[in-house]
């Protein structure tokens, strides 16, 4: 049965998505994994990253995205069809063991109304069981899911939350950045005591990190203390920081266009260099990290 985990934070712009895609690819491409990433967030960002946009947009008319899923709880409607709603061999690269479910920007309009499907189901459907309902046929086929859940703790996260295994953090070290993380943790930590689940924190990525900025310098130095206190005071076992830390760079930005037409994976993430290094080799090390850690 593949290992689960959630990536989350509730800031925007810290690499999330980038983090998601970037260790699907890797998993995939240079570890031979099979991999399937479940987009929930709205922005879409991880869909039309792995899949030409006008393929997204024919998907979304079709009532092929998870947006449908949730919506056919809502209308009492069954458009969605798993086996057509799975895209396979997704990614520029082509890669064959990474598949995706899509997203969709309506996901906004019906965030809000989620709450009302137990009450539209006679009370048979588990609003937080959702996505575990429709994938749990097919996760025997992968090593991981990856799971790109929205900037918040409300239901379409907790769908990724409750069949997840871990959850991971991205952040860029600044305060705004890492502000809401205690509250990621505590909350996380409350969900699995309510329900119980068994998910676990995987650990936290330092991203978009700036060798010359004395406030990135200095966050670094100071996350340590400040990510170990919070499960000191939930009383749960110390979750780490991953020691590869992702550098800010252009190219990564760049290498997220699904137009480009990288033929490998190290010539997509190796355009530029930082410190010496070439990005994809950050990647890599990332992902060794994270198969370490995701046992």
């Amino acid at each position: 049965m593949a290992k689960i985990i959630s990536v989350i934070n509730l800031k925007g712009g810290v690499a999330k998505t980038t983090t998601t895609v970037q260790l699907a690819e890797c998993l995939v491409s240079e570890f031979s994994k099979k991999v399937l990433v479940i987009d929930l967030d709205p922005q879409t960002n991880a869909t039309i990253s792995l899949i030409p946009e006008e393929h997204w947009e024919k998907l979304d008319e079709e009532g092929q995205t998870l947006y449908q899923l949730f919506q056919d709880k809502l209308e009492k409607t069954k458009h969605f069809d798993l086996s057509k709603a799975l895209q396979k061999e997704v990614s520029n690269l082509h890669l064959r063991n990474l598949h995706l479910l899509a997203s969709s920007i309506r996901f906004i309009d019906i965030q809000d109304r989620i709450s009302e499907i137990p009450a539209k189901t006679g009370y048979a459907i588990n609003p937080m069981e959702i996505i575990k309902t429709a994938v749990y046929p097919i996760l025997e086929n992968y090593d991981y899911v990856m799971i790109d859940c929205p900037p918040n703790l409300g239901f379409i996260t907790r769908n990724g939350i409750e069949i997840s295994d871990y959850f991971l953090i991205p952040t860029i070290p600044d305060t705004l950045s890492t502000y809401g993380i205690p509250q990621i943790i505590r909350t996380i930590d409350q969900f699995t005591k309510e329900r119980p689940l068994s998910i676990r924190c995987l650990g936290l990525v330092i991203t978009k990190f700036d060798s010359r900025s004395s406030s990135h310098d200095r966050g670094k130095r100071n996350l340590p203390v400040r990510f170990a206190k919070i499960f000191k005071e939930l009383g749960i076992n110390e979750a780490p920081i991953f020691n590869t830390i992702m550098p800010q760079a252009n190219a990564t930005s760049e290498a997220m266009e699904f137009s480009n037409t990288p033929t490998t994976f190290k010539q997509k993430y190796g355009r530029s260099k930082s410190g010496n290094r070439y990005l994809y080799e950050y990647v890599e090390d990332l992902a060794r990290e994270f198969i370490a850690n995701a046992k």
